[in-house]
């Protein structure tokens, strides 16, 4: 259980992502620094598969990691799409898709961890939400590459654009499954805790 709480090497690669290459990316881009703000882009979507296969490759998965790695990836989504919108790269539609699912899913884990003696459920990826990722994680780079070098309208914008846009949808129906499945384990939860409670029930009222 100790290898549980240790930081451990994803976990790093994870903070990195979430404190330094996020932050940098937003500066860079609003100060229309672009061709550092597409590296960093870059080195977002790379850490994000590489903390997540030397966690798999070395058996160094942890509770952190299963917190840390989905909150930085909801963040850099958000903080990407948001930034392309205000740059006028792309549309408000997509911070809607990709914002208020993830505000919806989060507040309802909050209020559940909350209000009830066991946490929000833990859900395994799917393979819709591994689809949105890897749409998106292709899609607002190249998005913001042809923004900047062959500009709208372009056959690579109109590409980067689709990409963008099939994940920002796919992003929206991945939190409708995923509320879909949570909802589900809750209810196992509940069930299992009421049969706890009623075997217990059942023990204490045998004769000694």
């Amino acid at each position: 259980m100790a290898r549980e709480r240790r930081l451990t090497l994803p976990n790093v690669i994870t903070l990195v992502r979430l404190i330094v290459l996020i932050p940098l990316f937003v500066l860079l881009s609003v100060t229309e620094r672009t061709t550092g703000a597409i590296v960093v882009l870059f080195l977002i979507g790379i850490s994000d598969w590489a903390d997540g296969w030397i966690a798999r490759r070395f058996d160094l998965s942890s509770d952190l990691g299963r917190t840390l790695d989905p909150l930085a990836d909801r963040l850099a989504m958000a903080a990407v799409v948001i930034t392309l919108v205000v740059q006028g790269y792309a549309d408000l539609w997509m911070v809607a898709l990709i914002v208020l699912p993830d505000a919806i899913l989060g507040g309802a884990a909050i209020v559940l961890s909350a209000q009830r003696r066991f946490p929000a459920p833990q859900l395994e990826v799917t393979l819709l939400g591994k689809a949105r990722t890897a749409l998106l994680m292709t899609g607002l780079p190249l998005l913001l590459l042809a923004s900047y070098t062959t500009g709208k309208g372009t056959v690579l914008w109109g590409i980067a654009y689709a990409i963008t846009a099939a994940g920002c949808l796919g992003h929206a129906l991945a939190a409708v499954h995923y509320g879909v499945l949570g909802r589900r384990a809750l209810r196992a939860l509940e069930a299992q805790e009421d049969a706890d409670a009623a075997a217990r029930l059942g023990q204490s009222g045998r004769p000694a």
